[in-house]
């Protein structure tokens, strides 16, 4: 039998769920999961760690023979997508707040490993402070490839399946209440401490 579609998949205190079910994921951990709504939103998390963890490497392999030669990640990738969709010069705490990151050594080491493969460019400020970061033409030629790679290998692929448009703008929203929750929940635990 197929493991992804199981009857049964699910059982809610003790009662076998009779309709079949699709299951990406596996089984919420029970220390995690005591009831349906907690067994709901684990297998959420698990399913967003390897969405997350495939976008990435995804990313890192669209960016080809550069990604290898100058050993450049799926972060590294969207940090000069970041960039590019920016269209000016953007500082580092412009790139932190856009994709909703505090790991500023991080973000750093990325631009400097993209600085070092002349996809990117400093842009000097007024300050250190000010200092900011643009794509090269070589940054911009490395990305129109890899606009037709993930058109060749997303856009095409998905673009005929029925509803997952709407599918994906209703994930979206659920998207950003949830990191507005983890959000919320890591203030009041910086609070605690």
């Amino acid at each position: 039998m197929d493991m992804t579609t199981m009857p049964n998949a699910k059982k809610v205190r003790g009662k076998p769920d009779n309709s079949v079910q699709t299951r990406t994921t596996p089984p919420a951990p029970p220390h995690l999961a005591r009831t349906a709504h907690e067994a709901a939103v684990t297998e959420f998390e698990q399913a967003l760690i390897c969405a997350g963890e495939a976008f990435y490497r995804f990313a890192g392999a669209l960016l080809g023979p550069e990604a290898r030669e100058h050993n450049l990640s799926g972060q590294d990738c969207v940090i000069l997508q970041q960039l590019v969709s920016a269209g000016h010069p953007s500082r580092i705490a412009d790139l932190l707040r856009f994709a909703n990151r505090e790991d500023v050594s991080n973000v750093q080491y990325s631009l400097r490993k993209l600085i070092k493969a002349g996809l990117v460019r400093q842009v000097k400020g007024a300050t250190n402070r000010d200092m900011a970061y643009a794509v090269t033409e070589r940054g911009s030629r490395i990305t129109s490839r890899l606009v037709a790679l993930r058109h060749e290998l997303l856009m095409l692929p998905t673009k005929d399946i029925d509803g997952l448009d709407a599918q994906l703008r209703s994930i979206t929203v659920a998207l950003g209440l949830v990191t507005g929750l983890y959000d919320h929940g890591t203030r009041v635990l910086a609070g605690r401490r």
